[in-house]
């Protein structure tokens, strides 16, 4: 869906309830179809439960999981579970506890801010030094580039010294200044990087111009006018209030995770909530009920992948792909997600307090299981002996374009070991001869031998390493560095949601799609590269200045710009 039928999407679903409210006035009437209708929910609710149940079972079973999961069709809930821990098993029910939801956080935020520009007391070009003009570059940062992240300014949670105060309480201006001690990442509206240092200081702005506490704005403008109860800014939390802990798996039970102090987080990652609350503020938000569809149509709009508080993503379906709009958010060991598909009215919320699997995966399984398709239940491989002429091939040290430490990998008494730049080396168990996990971190690793690479995942993020020395190493094409530079550019298509830059990095061609990490291009031949761990070919046509990218069997021709 284009941005400019959020308004016809939303005055169709309006027209819908009036047409409901009108059914429900003739009962007499129309009492079949209305049965009917009960009987279409129930037979939903039926069919999606007989996919998730065994999916979310399998996931309890094997510990990859703890926290609540649920599927609504407008205010209607089709499915819910939640998975808590207990000892060394997942039990499964269907408490709706409140959990921290991180980053969603800054959705809420970028409301707020639209609410006041809405209100004639802030401009999406009103820059940052009319309220902390010590912020480098503060009179060139617009509040617009600090909503989509295009401000330069850096992250105060990247830096070395946060680590040292998010569990002890931290006020405002330790914070700020915190945040005027760096230098900028770069110039302002150069490029799209996530920063929570633009939500925190959106926050505080916020709290300047209305003379009130951030925790008073969300409740006099969203959760009174949504009846949101259950949603609040954290502090310690509770459990006599039904909030829930985080853990990690150590391999033989779930482990309570220390706690931050929610006043380092604030208005960009402090928010408790419930699914319930979650979609009432979602399809609140999209039914016109805090913003105007002016506003929508402008914070749903993307620059390099990033809305103003919120993304895009799609989903297929058969011969076309859904819009769908979407925030995550990750603190302690907390992981969220809120998607909304405004054409379907459909809403996916997933609270995690405790995650060892990709949580991508487990929001489109549940999108899957509402569309009618097909929900495998996951197995989980058991440990495989593997002799050391096989592992031997993957010793080396590994770096990565979007992680800052560099990996060993290294072979002991038969087992290999994997150890981070200034970090404990820890073991992996062999599921296969290329897949590995750590499962007391959730930490799973797949290497691609042809190709001197490995993806490691934890925590629904992925990233790429490719060896860099040690080992043995795979034969590959040498493409002449002129010849890779002649691909370098940023490509397009009108068929493609997303726009792929190539790099050159170290004599070496990188991708880079809108919003995403880049990935390492191995040459097949002096013009087709692949990347064999998300099953993607490129091949260039430097002459024709286009690109063809095949995924999954599916090709796409895209145009240098």
């Amino acid at each position: 869906m284009m941005k400019h039928d959020i308004g016809v999407a939303s005055k169709l679903r309006k027209l819908a309830r009036v047409l409901s409210l009108t059914a429900f006035s003739a009962l007499a009437l129309l009492g079949p179809n209305l049965v009917s209708a009960k009987l279409d929910k129930a037979n939903t609710e039926k069919t999606v439960a007989s996919q998730l149940d065994p999916y979310f079972k399998a996931l309890a079973e094997n510990n990859r999981l703890l926290g609540h999961m649920a599927l609504y069709k407008g205010n209607e809930k089709l499915y819910s579970t939640t998975l808590e821990a207990a000892g060394n098993e997942t039990l499964k029910n269907n408490k709706q506890l409140k959990y921290k939801i991180g980053s969603i956080t800054k959705t809420f935020t970028a409301t707020l801010v639209f609410q006041l520009i809405e209100d004639g007391k802030l401009s999406p070009d009103t820059t940052l030094d009319n309220y902390y003009p010590e912020v480098a570059n503060a009179e060139s940062i617009t509040i617009k580039q600090m909503l989509n992240h295009h401000s330069g300014i850096h992250s105060y949670t990247d830096d070395p010294d946060f680590i040292n105060y998010h569990m002890s309480p931290q006020d405002k201006t330790f914070l700020v200044e915190k945040i005027q001690s760096f230098d900028a990442d770069f110039e302002p509206g150069e490029k799209g990087a996530y920063s929570n240092s633009n939500y925190l200081l959106l926050g505080y702005i916020l709290e300047k111009i209305e003379e009130k506490s951030y925790a008073e704005l969300l409740e006099s403008r969203i959760f009174k006018p949504l009846g949101m109860k259950n949603t609040f800014l954290g502090k310690a939390i509770n459990p006599k209030n039904e909030e829930a802990y985080s853990y990690q798996f150590n391999g033989d039970m779930w482990e309570e995770v220390a706690q931050w102090d929610m006043s380092v987080a604030y208005s960009a990652g402090a928010l408790v909530s419930t699914a319930d609350d979650l979609n009432l503020f979602i399809t609140g938000l999209f039914d016109e009920k805090l913003i105007k569809p002016s506003s929508l149509e402008q914070m749903i709009e993307l620059d390099d992948g990033f809305g103003k508080g919120i993304f895009g993503t799609k989903y297929k379906l058969e011969g076309s792909e859904l819009q769908g709009y979407w925030h995550n958010g990750g603190i302690e060991s907390f992981v969220s997600h809120l998607a909304y598909y405004p054409e379907k009215d459909i809403s996916v919320v997933i609270l995690t307090n405790g995650l060892n699997y990709d949580l991508r995966t487990i929001y489109e399984k549940m999108l899957d299981a509402y569309f009618g398709k097909e929900v495998s239940v996951p197995e989980f491989g058991q440990e495989v002996e593997l002799d050391e002429e096989v592992l031997k091939p993957l010793v080396g040290e590994y770096e990565s374009e979007t992680h800052p430490l560099d990996i060993s990998i290294s072979l002991m008494e038969g087992k290999l070991y994997a150890q981070a730049t200034g970090q404990g080396g820890f073991p992996l168990t062999a599921l296969s001869e290329n897949t590995f996990e750590f499962s007391r971190a959730g930490i799973e690793i797949e290497f691609d031998r042809d190709n001197n690479q490995f993806a490691i995942k934890q925590g629904g993020r992925a990233d790429v390493f490719v060896k860099v020395s040690g080992g043995e190493t795979a034969k590959t094409v040498d493409v002449p560095l002129e010849t890779l530079e002649k691909y370098v550019g940023t490509y397009q298509s009108d068929d493609f949601p997303l726009d792929i830059e190539v790099m050159v990095k170290s004599d070496k061609l990188y991708a880079q799609a809108t919003g995403q990490s880049a990935f390492p291009l191995t040459p097949i031949n002096q013009k087709k590269f692949a990347f064999k761990l998300a099953d993607i070919v490129i091949e260039f046509d430097a002459e024709k200045r286009q690109l063809t990218i095949t995924q999954r069997g599916v090709p796409r021709i895209m145009n240098k710009q």
